[in-house]
């Protein structure tokens, strides 16, 4: 979890006081049973909350700025970091806590420093390809196929970024090729996060043979994605699916493609459940906490954050912009904003917390502006929105 700076004193006593609630981010994961042990004693925190700013635009900005007040650490895992990434963009730091030296997240990792979770190991599939190691279930390394390097494709890293493993230097486009010649239809694989990958840095309109030797084009990765499930076993109720789907499509409109066969069925599929998020929206603006399958009003904040964050994330994305600015979106990001700051003095999840703020990154850029929130300007794959598309 990751908590809010607190002053001096209450951090002097977080040292000599086990029960005191950390400065820091662990790990734990209230709905994962292999993530750390949960803080079992923290006190109340004599910390008096600030005051709720009025207007979207600010309230926006007060709940970033939330974010960027909790500290990661060079002692977290490597998933609560690189999700730390995604939500804040590559220049977010790490903070050492005993000499409190701070330094680049994503130079960290690149230069091959140690986080807990993270391995990159050479590709069996492709000369000089890497690959991370997924540890499924584990709560501190990568826990999907392909995720860290989409995520961070998604701020557009550079294809010659260096990464040193095993003494070796490699480079960012050598994740790329091992992740191109590892996708594949017949080995149940997750896939939604290799679309963003392949179709971001080798093209939407593709065609090779992968390592297994099968032959494949990038439209039969759209429908193996196309035609998964979006229900309550999905990975966080089938929004990362909804949200890559859209990336690449937004990928093939810039290069001049039509909405038409599969790309217009990913069109499609995505107003079919943006009208599910919209039915099954809750009284005060947050989505449901049953994701889009059905209603749900769990009045757990964390759960709220979680699911309204993960929904708003791939709608900030894929609405047009004049939806963006509809009541019933608009109440979302209020919502959201003000369960943010409601636990500003408390912890939250980190993979629920990112989501959430990079939605709201992604929103602010899009209706406000790209830089005020920044650096770096966020990268948004869109040249066009869904409402003007070609025919």
């Amino acid at each position: 979890m990751i908590l809010r700076r607190l002053s001096w004193l209450l951090v002097a006593t977080a040292f000599v006081c086990a029960g005191c609630a950390p400065k820091y981010t662990s790990d734990y994961k209230p709905d994962d049973p292999t993530g750390d042990a949960a803080p079992t004693d923290q006190p109340s925190l004599d910390v008096r909350p600030s005051p709720l700013p009025d207007g979207l635009r600010p309230r926006i900005e007060a709940a970033v700025q939330n974010a960027r007040e909790r500290d990661l650490l060079t002692t977290n895992g490597f998933w609560t970091v690189f999700h730390g990434i995604l939500g804040l963009g590559p220049s977010v730091q790490l903070v050492d806590p005993l000499t409190h030296e701070k330094v680049n997240a994503l130079d960290y990792i690149c230069s091959g420093r140690k986080l807990r979770g993270l391995e990159f190991v050479p590709s069996d599939l492709t000369e000089n390809g890497l690959d991370v190691r997924t540890m499924i279930g584990s709560g501190i390394g990568q826990g999907h196929q392909d995720q860290f390097i989409a995520e961070m494709a998604q701020w557009g890293i550079a294809r010659d970024r260096k990464f040193r493993v095993a003494g070796k230097d490699f480079t960012y486009m050598d994740f790329v090729r091992h992740t191109h010649m590892r996708a594949s239809l017949t080995r149940n694989q997750e896939l939604s996060w290799a679309i963003v990958i392949i179709g971001q840095y080798l093209g939407t309109d593709l065609a090779w043979t992968n390592g297994y030797g099968e032959k494949l084009h990038f439209e039969d990765l759209l429908r193996y994605e196309l035609d998964a499930p979006i229900n309550e076993q999905t990975t966080c109720g089938g929004t990362h699916r909804l949200f890559d789907l859209h990336w690449v499509y937004q990928l093939h409109l810039q290069k001049g493609g039509r909405t038409e066969g599969i790309w217009k069925e990913i069109a499609d599929n995505n107003d079919h459940y943006r009208d599910m998020a919209k039915k099954y929206q809750n009284a005060d603006g947050s989505f449901s906490t049953d994701f889009l399958i059905g209603p749900g009003a769990d009045p757990d904040k964390q759960r709220r954050i979680n699911t309204t964050g993960h929904i708003l994330e791939w709608l900030s994305l894929s609405l047009s912009d004049a939806d963006l600015r509809a009541p019933w979106v608009q109440d979302a990001v209020n919502a959201l904003c003000l369960m943010i700051l409601d636990l500003q003095s408390q912890p939250i999840e980190g993979g629920s917390l990112y989501h959430a703020v990079h939605g709201l990154l992604i929103y602010y850029a899009r209706v406000y502006d790209a830089k005020t929130l920044g650096p770096p300007d966020l990268l948004i794959p869109r040249l066009q929105t869904p409402a003007v598309r070609q025919k």
